[in-house]
């Protein structure tokens, strides 16, 4: 099947009022310090492009991280809410704690909730992640608690993990053995992909292991992306990762081990871009029940100046490890040359509750593309 958004439609903003909330600062946490943040209806900085989002509730929410050129990590949201469809943003942290154009990742999940993440934003046993660099390339945390709790700093940054800052990162949740557990997802300078995980039994602590030791050294500028294809309520997690390499797009299993898989998929007209490079991201659906249905995206600039990039699409099969027949979405606005996608939890059959964000420059001027696969977009105004 042929997906083509031609159908595109101008979409009215939903007029939030601001308003202050305590957000803890990460740099001000050890002095008991809240540093007051807004939530907005526009970013009034320079922002870079969307490099991390989930959806929940049966795709009907997102959440979608980017960090401005002076620092600061934003997280947008976007409700669906007729008669238009809202957008709303908040300043997490403030100028100088995020590396400017470097990875962001994240995950989320539902405490003492079988299914995974049905729940609201926010609801008591929400639970978030998101990963970013500080100035050092040192990947640091930030932990949502649900409820009243809000985010706070998370501990990842003791371990002075430093990570290549023009690669991708990525970042998944599960249970094991019971207990809630994310894991990690990074290229190190030397091309490693390397898997840091934590896990909240006994005493909660990270664990460091090797996922592929030849990876994106070679290769700037690629993206980095893992699933979990279990269900949440399942005893272990059963992952499936891709990443660059070699113009190609590679990927690894676990199960009780980490294999090699089959997926050796060559960008078709990509010529790499500084704002994205080769971009590709996995997406699941049905992760809440059944077997998931896993598909990968993956895209460019487009061959030669003035040409649109093309997204591609083909379905993962999780057992065989292989790629089926891609199919091509089509783009009217703009070349697009970065890609992240998010997937509902409680949808049955894609493309509905997919939500893809791309980065792309027509007109001289970078452009932010927010899509529901089923046919919607909206051009986001960030500065």
């Amino acid at each position: 099947m042929r997906w083509i958004l031609s159908s595109l439609y101008a979409i009215g903003w939903c007029a939030f009022g601001v308003s202050s909330i305590a957000i803890p600062n990460i740099n001000a946490l050890a002095e008991g310090i809240n540093i007051e943040k807004r939530q907005l209806t526009s970013v009034p900085e320079n922002s870079y492009p969307v490099k991390s989002a989930f959806v929940g509730t049966a795709g009907n929410w997102a959440k979608f991280f980017f960090s401005t050129d002076n620092g600061k990590l934003y997280m947008g949201t976007w409700t669906n809410t007729a008669p238009s469809l809202a957008y709303g943003y908040e300043e997490l942290l403030p100028a100088g704690s995020v590396k400017a154009n470097t990875p962001i990742a994240s995950t989320m999940w539902d405490l003492n909730v079988s299914v995974g993440s049905g729940l609201g934003w926010t609801n008591a046993d929400k639970r978030a992640r998101v990963y970013y660099l500080d100035s050092n390339d040192i990947i640091q945390e930030l932990i949502y608690g649900g409820g009243t709790a809000g985010w706070s700093a998370g501990t990842i940054g003791a371990l002075n993990i430093a990570t290549s800052g023009t690669n991708g990162m990525s970042a998944i949740s599960f249970k094991l053995n019971s207990a809630e557990s994310v894991s990690v997802y990074y290229a190190e300078s030397s091309g490693a992909v390397k898997e840091t995980t934590w896990t909240a039994s006994g005493t909660p602590q990270w664990t460091t292991v090797t996922v592929a030791s030849s990876a994106s050294a070679a290769y700037a500028l690629s993206p980095i992306t893992f699933v979990n294809t279990n269900t949440w309520s399942a005893a272990a997690p059963s992952i499936r990762g891709f990443y660059g390499r070699a113009n190609t797009i590679r990927d690894v299993a676990w199960d009780t081990t980490w294999s090699t898989g089959n997926v050796a998929q060559s960008f078709i007209d990509s010529t790499g871009s500084t704002n994205g490079g080769y971009s590709f991201s996995a997406s699941a659906w049905k992760v809440d029940a059944g077997t998931p249905i896993v598909h990968l995206f993956w895209c460019g600039d487009g061959a030669a100046a003035g040409t649109l990039g093309t997204v591609y699409r083909a379905p993962y099969n999780i057992t065989a490890k292989t790629l089926g027949a891609l199919t091509a979405i089509s783009f009217t606005q703009a070349p697009h040359s970065f890609i992240v996608t998010g997937a509902g939890t409680n949808v049955v059959t894609p493309p509905n509750g997919n939500h893809l964000f791309a980065w792309g420059n027509s007109t001289g001027t970078p452009a932010f593309w927010h899509y529901r696969l089923n046919g919607d977009s909206a051009q986001l105004a960030l500065h």
